[in-house]
C-alpha cells in the first residue's frame, strides 16, 4: 500500500489509546455555509489522460477504426474517460501564466469534490456498497461498514485498472517474463526485482498480518478492511472476465493478446505490488559500494587527505548553501567521509568477484547485452514490456513531484493558497488511480497506486489536502559479510556460508525458477529461467568480492523490507477525519509511513510539512557513505524519533516550496545523492513565489496556479549554470555571436515552450547551442570543468548522471542532477563569490582563472562547430531544434495509446487548493 513515483515514510508506530478511534465512525459538524463538506473551501484536481483505463474487443475496435495505430484522441476514437484529462492538461501549457486567474482554473482541472457535479451511472455491486461515476469517469464509492468501502475501493479500481494491477503484481513476483513475455527489458526486471525485494509465498502472504500485529486493534481492522479490498478485486474480475474468460467482451482485450487468464488475488499479491512500489521509489541511499570504489579511485591519484576532500567537495553531503523545504535545523547523518573507522569494510577496487542474487543457474541462458549486476541498483532505468508497449520505470531519477504552499499571511484570501502533486510519469492507463471513498472512519478523495488503492495516497481529506514529494533519505545500507565454509577450509567468493556472530552459518539459498510462455511482446519459444537468490540476516546479497583479500558478500539492508504494507496505517490516518484534523495530527499521521517522502498538508489555517522515513541511527565507527561490516556492533541502534524528522508549521518565509531538494538544514543527503549543491530545480519555484510575495505582496490561487506552471517549462540547468559560464568565458570574439543568443534566452526566462504551437521553441537556435554544449557529441562542459582538476579518467568515472532531459519524454526534467551544482558553485568561487559551504579545490583550469577561460571558449566553440556540422549550415542563428524531442510520450501500458504533448515539468496528478472553512477546532 505504497504511492508508485512518490511514496511514504514514517518512523516509530502511534500505537495507543488515541489510534483506535482512527476507525470510529465520526460525525461531521456542519461547515459554516450549511451546504456540505465540498464547501469547506475550492479543490480541483487533473490526472492524464484519463480515469477509465481498461480496453475491451469493442473499445479496441472503436480506436482501431479511427487510428489503426490505436492511439486514442479525446472526441474522435477514444473511449469514455479513456484521454478526456490530457486535453485540459496539456491545455494549460497554451496559456500565459501571468494571465492566469481563479476563474481559468476550471478550465484546465477539474472539481474535486466529495459529491459528483453529474451521476453518468451507478451501481450498487454488493449489500452495502453503492458506486456512483462523474462525468470524467471518477467512481464515488459509499459503504454501510469500513469493510464496504475497502471491498468497493477493490471493485472499482479494477474496473479501470484491471490489466495494469496485473502487471504490477507480476512485476512484484519477479515474474514478468513469464506473463508478459521473456524481452531483455522484462527478464533484467525480475532480476532487480529479486535483488531489490525477493520473498518468497508465505513471506508475502504473511506480511499484512504481521502489520496487523504491530498495529495491534488498529491493525486488525486494516487487515479486515484489506482481505474485502481483494474480494472486491476479485469480484470485479470475475464479472468482467465471467469463468475467467479472456475473450469475454467485457475482459480486458490484452489477455487474449497474451494469451493469459486472470488469476485471482491473494494477500501476497498486494505485497508483491506494494514492494515493488517500496522497494524502488520510496528508498534513498544504498549506494555505498559505488562510493567507495570511487572514493579509493581518486584517493589513489591524490593521496589520501586531498583525496579525502575532493570526495566531500563532490559529494555534497550536507552543503549549506543548498535549497531547503524546511527552515529549521535537523541535524542528521553526520560529518565528512571517514574511511578510516573501524566499521568501515572499503571493497577492493580490482577484487574478484563472483555473482549474487539475479544471477542465472541451471543452464538459463539470458540475452546477450543485459548490463551486469551491481550493488545499489541498476544504473539505468528499467523497463516492463507489455503485449503493445513498453512501462518505463525511472529508477535513476525517481524524485518528480513538487509543491508550492503560501500562507494566510500572503494570500489575498486570507487563508493558504495550494499547488502540489506527484510526478509518477506518464502512462497509458496512469499508475495512478483516482476514487472517492466515503464509509465509517474513512472520509477521503484523491490517488493512489493502482492495487494499493484501499487507501487514497495523496489527495483532500473533509477540510484539508496532502500531497508528497520525493525526499529520497537514507534508509539503506551496504553491509559487507566474511564469507566462510562450514567445513571450515578457507573461504572464497565463490562460497555461502558468512560469520554470524562468530559462527559459520549458511546463507539463505533460493531458486527462482518459471516457464515463459510466447507472447506477442516475445515470440520465442517457451524457456525456463532460473535465478539464485541468497540472504543473509540483514538483507539480499548483490555480489561477493573481496575486503583487503577478504572474501565477503555485499548485502543491501532496507529499513522497509519485511514491512513494505505497513505504511498503509499512515494512509489510512491521513483518510480519516477523525484522526487527522489539523497540521499536528497530519505531522502524527505522516509520521506513521515508513517510505521516504516530504509530506505537505494545507488546511484554511495552516500549512505544514513533514519528512517521513523509517530512518536507521547508525553505530558509532561507522560511515554514512561507506560498506560496514556485519558485525553485530556495527548494526543499526534505533530509528530517527518523529520529533527529530524535518518538519515545520507556517515557515516565516511565508511559503513552503519542494521539488525534491533538500529537506532541511543540516538533514545529511542520503549517500545515493550527490546533488544538494548550490543548484536544484526547487529554485525555479522558490524565485517565483518569494518575488511575489515581496515588499508585502499578495496572491491568490489563480496566480500561485501561474507560478508553479511558470516554473514547468524552465530550463533550469541553463538558469543556473549559464550565467557563470558566460561570465567565466568573457568577450571573446569568437563566440559572440552564440553568446548573444544565450543571454537573449536566459533575459527571457530560458524557457523551452511554444504556447502558440507553431511547432517551433522560442530561442530554439539557443536550445540547440546550450544541449550541444551541456553534453554533445561525447563533449560535455561541465566535465570539462571537473577535469581541470581531477582529469578525464576520474572525471567520467564520477558516479553521477551528467543531465536529466526533457528528450526522455517523461515530462520530470533536471531532477537530482550534481554537475549542475559542480559548475555553478566552482565558476562563481573562482570569481570571488564567497560561499557558506567552500569547495577546498578549485576544479575549473586546476584553479587557474586564465587556464579555465581557455578551457570554456574551447569548449564552446567545438560545441558550436558540431552543432552548424551536423545541421549543415554556417551560422548559429540558423540552428533549429525539433521540439518534439521533448515531447511527453505516455507510456503505453496496455493495447491503446495517447496522444504525445508539449513538454511540461509538472505533476502527473495536481491539486489546487483553497480552503475557506473548517470544522470546529478543538
Amino acid at each position: 500500500m505504497r504511492t508508485p513515483i512518490g511514496g511514504i515514510g514514517g518512523t516509530t508506530a502511534l500505537v495507543g489509546a488515541g489510534v483506535c478511534a482512527a476507525f470510529v465512525a465520526v460525525t461531521l459538524a456542519a461547515p459554516a455555509t450549511g451546504a456540505g463538506a465540498d464547501d469547506y473551501g475550492s479543490l480541483w484536481n487533473i490526472l492524464p489522460p484519463g480515469q477509465s483505463g481498461t480496453i475491451t474487443a469493442p473499445d479496441l475496435v472503436q480506436v482501431a477504426s479511427g487510428d489503426p495505430n490505436r492511439i486514442a484522441v479525446d472526441g474522435k476514437n477514444a473511449p469514455p474517460n479513456f484521454a478526456d484529462q490530457l486535453e485540459k492538461y496539456d491545455g494549460l501549457n497554451r496559456r500565459d501564466p501571468a494571465g492566469i486567474t481563479t476563474a481559468d482554473i476550471g478550465s484546465y482541472y477539474k472539481r474535486a469534490g466529495f459529491t459528483p457535479d453529474t451521476v453518468v451511472r451507478q451501481s450498487a455491486p454488493k449489500s452495502g456498497v453503492s458506486i456512483r461515476w462523474d462525468s470524467y469517469g471518477v467512481p464515488y464509492i459509499t459503504g454501510a461498514t469500513y469493510d464496504d468501502t475497502m471491498w468497493g475501493a477493490g471493485y472499482a479500481g479494477t474496473k479501470d485498472r484491471m490489466f495494469l494491477m496485473d502487471v504490477l503484481r507480476h512485476a512484484g513476483r519477479a515474474r514478468l517474463a513469464e506473463f508478459a513475455g521473456a524481452t531483455p527489458g522484462n527478464l533484467e526486471m525480475d532480476r532487480e526485482q529479486l535483488r531489490s525485494a525477493f520473498y518468497t509465498e508465505a513471506e508475502a502472504q504473511a506480511q499484512l498480518g504481521n502489520a496487523a500485529i504491530r498495529f495491534g486493534a488498529e491493525g486488525q481492522r486494516l487487515l479486515q478492511g484489506a482481505d474485502a479490498f481483494i474480494a472486491g478485486i476479485n469480484a470485479a474480475q470475475d464479472a468482467m472476465c465471467p469463468g475467467g474468460s479472456p475473450v469475454a467482451p467485457s475482459c480486458p482485450a490484452e489477455y487474449a493478446a497474451l494469451g493469459k487468464t486472470p488469476q485471482p488475488w491473494t494477500r501476497a499479491d498486494v505485497t508483491y505490488v506494494a514492494s515493488l512500489v517500496g522497494g524502488i521509489f520510496g528508498k534513498g541511499g544504498g549506494n555505498e559500494y559505488q562510493n567507495a570504489l570511487w572514493l579509493q579511485r581518486v584517493q589513489a591519484k591524490f593521496g589520501a587527505a586531498q583525496g579525502r576532500s575532493i570526495y566531500n567537495d563532490l559529494r555534497e553531503k550536507n552543503d549549506a548553501d543548498a535549497p531547503t523545504t524546511a527552515e529549521t535545523r535537523f541535524p542528521y547523518g553526520g560529518g565528512p567521509v571517514n574511511e578510516r573507522q573501524p566499521g568501515v569494510a572499503l571493497p577492493d577496487v580490482n577484487g574478484p568477484q563472483a555473482p549474487g542474487t539475479g544471477a542465472a543457474i541451471d543452464g538459463t541462458t539470458l540475452p546477450s547485452g543485459l548490463p551486469a549486476l551491481t550493488p545499489g541498483g541498476p544504473s539505468r532505468d528499467l523497463s516492463m514490456n507489455t503485449p503493445m508497449g513498453t512501462i518505463d520505470v525511472p529508477i535513476v531519477s525517481r524524485g518528480m513531484s513538487n509543491a508550492m504552499l503560501v500562507d494566510a499571511k500572503h494570500s489575498t484570501t486570507g487563508h493558504p493558497v495550494t499547488v502540489f502533486g506527484p510526478q509518477t510519469g506518464y502512462y497509458t492507463p496512469q499508475l495512478l488511480t483516482e476514487e472517492v471513498l466515503d464509509g465509517p472512519g474513512i472520509k477521503a478523495r484523491g490517488v493512489s497506486f493502482a492495487g494499493t488503492n484501499l487507501v487514497v495516497q495523496l489527495g483532500r481529506g473533509v477540510d484539508y489536502a496532502w500531497s508528497a514529494t520525493s525526499a529520497s533519505s537514507d534508509l539503506v545500507d551496504t553491509v559487507a559479510e566474511r564469507l566462510c565454509n562450514t567445513d571450515g577450509s578457507p573461504a572464497t567468493v565463490s562460497s555461502t556460508a558468512y560469520l554470524r556472530d562468530g559462527t559459520c552459518v549458511p546463507l539463505e539459498r533460493y531458486q527462482h525458477s518459471y516457464l515463459a510462455t510466447p507472447s506477442p511482446a516475445s515470440p520465442t519459444p517457451p524457456q525456463k529461467y532460473t535465478y539464485l537468490v541468497l540472504r543473509s540476516r540483514h538483507g539480499i546479497v548483490q555480489l561477493r568480492t573481496t575486503v583487503k583479500g577478504v572474501p565477503v558478500a555485499i548485502v543491501t539492508q532496507r529499513s522497509t523490507y519485511q514491512h513494505e504494507v505497513d505504511s498503509i496505517a499512515g494512509f489510512a490516518r491521513l483518510n480519516d477525519p477523525g484522526y487527522t484534523r489539523d497540521a499536528t495530527s497530519f505531522k502524527a499521521a505522516a509520521a506513521g509511513i515508513d517510505y521516504t517522502f516530504n509530506w505537505f498538508y494545507a488546511d484554511d489555517r495552516d500549512i505544514a510539512y513533514f519528512s517521513s522515513g523509517r530512518l536507521p541511527l547508525r553505530a558509532a565507527g561507522t560511515d554514512f557513505d561507506l560498506p560496514r561490516w556485519g558485525d553485530a556492533r556495527y548494526d543499526w541502534t534505533g530509528w530517527l524519533a518523529d520529533s527529530a524528522h524535518p518538519q515545520q508549521v507556517n515557515p516565516s518565509r511565508g511559503y513552503f516550496v519542494s521539488w525534491n531538494n533538500k529537506p532541511a538544514p543540516g538533514f545529511a543527503a542520503a549517500d545515493s545523492v550527490w546533488a544538494y549543491g548550490t543548484v536544484y530545480r526547487s529554485l525555479a519555484l522558490e524565485d517565483r513565489i518569494k518575488a511575489a510575495t515581496a515588499n508585502g505582496g499578495k496572491v491568490d490561487i489563480g496566480r500561485v496556479t501561474g507560478l508553479v506552471e511558470d516554473a514547468a517549462t524552465v530550463d533550469s540547468r541553463a538558469v543556473y549554470t549559464l550565467p557563470a559560464l558566460l561570465r567565466a568565458i568573457g568577450d571573446d570574439p569568437a563566440t559572440a555571436q552564440a553568446r548573444a543568443l544565450l543571454q537573449a534566452w536566459l533575459a527571457d526566462g530560458a524557457h523551452r515552450v511554444d504556447r502558440a504551437r507553431t511547432g517551433h521553441y522560442e530561442h530554439e537556435a539557443a536550445i540547440r547551442l546550450f544541449d550541444e554544449w551541456w553534453d554533445g557529441g561525447g563533449s560535455a562542459v561541465a566535465r570539462d570543468v571537473l577535469a581541470g582538476r581531477l582529469g578525464e579518467t576520474l572525471t567520467s568515472e564520477l558516479p553521477q548522471p551528467i543531465d536529466d532531459h526533457p528528450r526522455q519524454g517523461r515530462g520530470s526534467s533536471w531532477n537530482e542532477i550534481a554537475w549542475y551544482g559542480y559548475v555553478n558553485k566552482d565558476l562563481r568561487e573562482l570569481a570571488g563569490t564567497p560561499f557558506a559551504s567552500s569547495y577546498a579545490n578549485h576544479y575549473c583550469g586546476a584553479g587557474d582563472a586564465v587556464a579555465c577561460q581557455a578551457t570554456l571558449r574551447t569548449s564552446l566553440a567545438d560545441a558550436i562547430h558540431r552543432a552548424l556540422a551536423d545541421e549543415g549550415v554556417s551560422s548559429v542563428d540558423q540552428l533549429t531544434y525539433d521540439k518534439h524531442l521533448d515531447d511527453i510520450r505516455s507510456v503505453t501500458a496496455g493495447v491503446v495509446g495517447v496522444r504525445p504533448i508539449d513538454w511540461q515539468n509538472r505533476p502527473t496528478f495536481q491539486q489546487v487548493v483553497a480552503f475557506t472553512a473548517h470544522r470546529p477546532r478543538t
